[in-house]
């Protein structure tokens, strides 16, 4: 009889304690979806039978009428956005309430390398920023441009080779993240790799560390992006020893090479050891965006030089950033294109068509922003897939919803799920079907926002992807001298119909199917 009341009595205080925390939506009258014990409406991250991108997919499947909704991280409430009206809100117009993210930045202080530019918050954040920022001015850029061009060409090349040798089957995947590596290491720290023809390489190794599909992985990124609290206090090292080691000696040696030899190279590196000895960037007179970031970050008068552990930070989320969103990008667009033939052809007939005007170096910088239809393929890959398939962003300061009664109080994380939005056949008729042509009459993948239009695969607002353009050029430039040589088509013939399933270990969007492609030699 003990025993009964014993269970009876805790069972009541579950409920009780259930009650009391999962009501808290419901109290102000916000519609909220309905949690589990425990562990609210991430169960399925922890358990990690569930990606993040379809956890909130799903979630806006059931639920996309509503222009706003309630749930729960853990015991923790959260705000998600469903209208895009409201997601403009949000990201723009009151991004003075909303310009953090709820991640682990206070981690910084027992783990450097989390102090990066998409963890930290406030006038930290934005102080590093407008610092960065003449790294991506069109003058940086077109400087990087032969970089990458010759990067390009080492997998052009090896995969001429392979395909004469009666190797043509390709995990496009595997391949292109080795090309951006390349592309990432050379541009951004001055290390010429070769990854594409030796895949043991060191950087590569690294960069799998960073973003392979894990059981690690998973947990530490659930943890760090659902419960950043816990996982402060907790004091979890979010980063494998080796992996943060290799950061810091690469940072260091190169630091400490350059400013010895008197070495100056125009890339990121060389930015950050500027800011760290002077804390600005000497703007280039002939790069009109640059004076302006210049003028920009010296206008309070105040100058700050970068730390080697923020300096080491930001080259940590540029390198593993830099590889694995355009990767990512190319391989899905490669997969689409594979699929779907008619708009391969048509793809590669305006790449013929621009490079007949091409001199003796070949693909140039203002030859790649000449292909439109290019352009296109890669916007809409990256509405299909959005890389980064949930936006979050933190209130710091009480926030009422318009044109409603209800509070985000401050605190109070606030998801929008971005793959959800981008394939509402609501916002864009047909959402699975591979249509590059929606965004032929768009400014540059922007389509017009009064028209309830969400497109948002870097972010959006102030706090949107400082990496963007160059993001956008490499995987342009590598489709473009990929598609320019060869023709590709899938392998796994079953994967022409149907879409494709995500992996719950990635924080980023990794397909669980392998994006292995037959390739040919173009006549």
């Amino acid at each position: 009889m003990n025993l009964y009341i014993i269970i009876g009595f805790i069972a009541t205080i579950i409920y009780l304690v259930n009650k009391y925390f999962f009501s808290y939506w419901t109290k102000r009258n916000v519609f909220q979806v309905d949690p589990t014990f425990l562990v609210g409406n991430i169960g399925r991250l922890f358990t990690l039978k569930a990606s993040m991108g379809d956890v909130f997919n799903d979630i806006y499947e059931k639920h996309k009428n509503k222009r706003f909704l309630g749930g729960y991280l853990l015991y923790k409430p959260m705000f998600i956005v469903h209208d895009p009206v409201l997601f403009q809100d949000v990201m723009i117009r009151d991004f003075t309430t909303f310009h953090d993210r709820p991640t682990p930045g206070d981690a910084a202080e027992n783990f450097p390398l989390v102090g990066n530019l998409f963890n930290l918050r406030g006038q930290k954040w934005r102080d590093i920023r407008i610092k960065l920022s003449p790294t991506f001015t069109s003058g940086k850029l077109k400087a990087m441009f032969p970089i990458m061009r010759d990067c390009c060409k080492v997998l052009q090349d090896y995969t001429e080779k392979n395909i004469k040798n009666g190797n043509n089957t390709f995990d496009c995947k595997d391949l292109l993240a080795r090309l951006t590596i390349n592309n990432i290491s050379s541009v951004a720290f001055g290390v010429e790799n070769d990854c594409i023809n030796e895949p043991d390489n060191i950087f590569r190794k690294m960069g799998l560390k960073m973003f392979e599909p894990s059981f690690r992985n998973g947990i530490i990124n659930t943890l760090a992006f659902f419960t950043p609290d816990l996982f402060t206090k907790l004091k979890i090292d979010p980063f494998e020893a080796d992996l943060s080691a290799f950061v810091y000696s690469l940072v260091n040696q190169t630091v400490e090479y350059r400013e010895k030899n008197s070495v100056h190279r125009n890339d990121f590196m060389q930015l950050l050891i500027e800011l760290k000895n002077k804390g600005y960037v000497t703007a280039d007179k002939k790069d009109e965006d640059e004076v302006e970031w210049k003028e920009e970050a010296n206008g309070d008068g105040k100058i700050t030089k970068l730390t080697i552990d923020e300096l080491a930070a930001q080259a940590f989320i540029f390198f593993g950033a830099g590889f694995e969103t355009s990767s990512s990008t190319m391989s899905f667009c490669l997969f689409e294109l594979a699929r779907n033939q008619d708009v391969q052809r048509k793809v590669q007939e305006e790449i013929d068509r621009v490079m007949k005007t091409a001199g003796p170096e070949g693909i140039t910088y203002d030859l790649i922003n000449d292909m439109k239809y290019l352009d296109c393929c890669v916007d809409e890959t990256l509405r299909k897939y959005p890389i980064v398939p949930v936006l979050f962003r933190i209130s710091t300061k009480d926030y009422k919803v318009p044109n409603s009664d209800v509070v985000i109080e401050k605190d109070t994380p606030v998801f929008i799920p971005l793959m959800g939005m981008q394939r509402d056949p609501k916002i864009y008729e047909n959402p699975l079907q591979f249509k590059p042509e929606r965004f032929l009459n768009s400014s540059s993948g922007n389509p017009n926002i009064s028209a309830g239009i969400v497109y948002a695969p870097f972010g959006d607002g102030p706090r949107n992807c400082i990496g963007a353009r160059l993001g956008k050029l490499q995987s342009k430039l590598g489709l473009a001298m990929i598609l320019q040589k060869f023709s590709f088509e899938l392998k796994d013939k079953s994967l022409q119909y149907g879409e494709l399933t995500f992996h719950p270990n990635s924080l980023v969007l990794s397909s669980l199917q392998s994006l292995t492609l037959n390739a040919s030699l173009r006549s």
